[in-house]
């Protein structure tokens, strides 16, 4: 998915990959209200009843994986602070993070990108503590490390961390293959929304 019209993308990706799976577009894709948040494309809409927040993840060249921000701003009637605050498991259902590797030439070979996207549903998000909860504060960003996060470009030290490669042992579970036509296995997809 492009930068161009990120919203009409996902919209055709969903009517494409999605509907014929059995999911229904119960609201439409809107544009998240905070205007920083267009940096991660992020996007706000409904599956079967359900709140879905859409993020794209950042791919940083010196860092294995993709960075994301999810975060709201306070309620209008704390005038003193407009720090950024985590989202609550009453704002979603399921994160949906896209993903791409970044593309370069090394020693002569083309690297294609790669695509897939994330779905974490509300109970992995408290648990991990992502989302604001009794437990936990939660997170206003985090990082994903898809399948291919040992690729960290020509920039960096090429180490992929022991904390990284933890995170990304519970997140792979939760990840969907984007093939190179836009395409995913719908069984895989019911099996990550289960609704």
């Amino acid at each position: 998915m492009g930068n161009k019209n990120y919203r009409d993308e996902l919209e055709s990706f969903l009517i494409k990959e999605f509907l014929p799976a059995g999911y229904q577009i119960t609201q439409k894709v809107e544009l998240d209200s905070i205007p920083e948040s267009s940096k991660y494309e992020a996007l706000n809409f409904s599956l079967n009843d359900r709140s879905i927040v859409y993020r794209k993840g950042k791919v940083t060249s010196d860092r294995p994986g993709a960075f994301l921000a999810v975060w709201q701003r306070p309620p209008s009637e704390d005038l003193n602070s407009n720090k950024p605050i985590p989202l609550t498991s009453s704002d979603l259902d399921y994160l949906f993070i896209h993903v791409e590797s970044h593309s370069n030439i090394s020693e002569g070979l083309e690297h294609r990108s790669k695509y897939g996207m994330f779905i974490f549903p509300v109970s992995l998000l408290i648990e991990k503590g992502i989302l604001a909860s009794v437990k936990s504060k939660g997170k206003t960003g985090f990082r994903v490390f898809p399948p291919w996060s040992e690729d960290r470009g020509v920039v960096g030290t090429k180490v992929f961390s022991e904390s990284g490669k933890k995170t990304q042992r519970w997140q792979i579970p939760f990840f969907l293959d984007i093939d190179e036509n836009g395409l995913i296995d719908s069984c895989e997809l019911k099996k990550l929304l289960q609704i």
